[in-house]
């Protein structure tokens, strides 16, 4: 069931429309430093895990640059596909996490608050 959902294209393509549109709120609300204009400031990774064949837009980390000279500061929404520096794409990481618990009845997890 995960080595399907992992080839499967359409989740990838899913991640990276829900990536494009926390980049658009990042880029709306301008500046964190000093308000300016935010350009395209993307930069390619090279993604471990992921389907075979994406698209090289599937490969770029969505990034900012601050377009005022003094300024130029970065900013890099936050992301379905990439788990901040890590070299592995964040879908992975999560369920290989989950294959590694097993699964389990509802209600059979240890609470943290007893």
């Amino acid at each position: 069931m995960y080595r399907a959902l992992l080839a499967d294209a359409r989740f990838h393509e899913l991640l990276l429309g829900f990536d494009r549109d926390l980049a658009a709120v990042a880029r709306a609300a301008g500046c964190a430093r000093c308000g300016g204009v935010l350009h395209s400031a993307r930069f390619r990774r090279k993604p471990r895990g992921g389907p075979v064949g994406p698209d090289e837009a599937y490969d770029q980390r969505l990034s900012f640059c601050c377009a005022v000279d003094l300024c130029r500061k970065r900013t890099t929404p936050p992301s379905f596909r990439f788990l901040g520096r890590k070299a592995y794409l964040g879908a992975v990481v999560v369920l290989v996490s989950a294959m590694r618990q097993g699964v389990r009845r509802r209600g059979s997890f240890p609470s943290l608050w007893a």
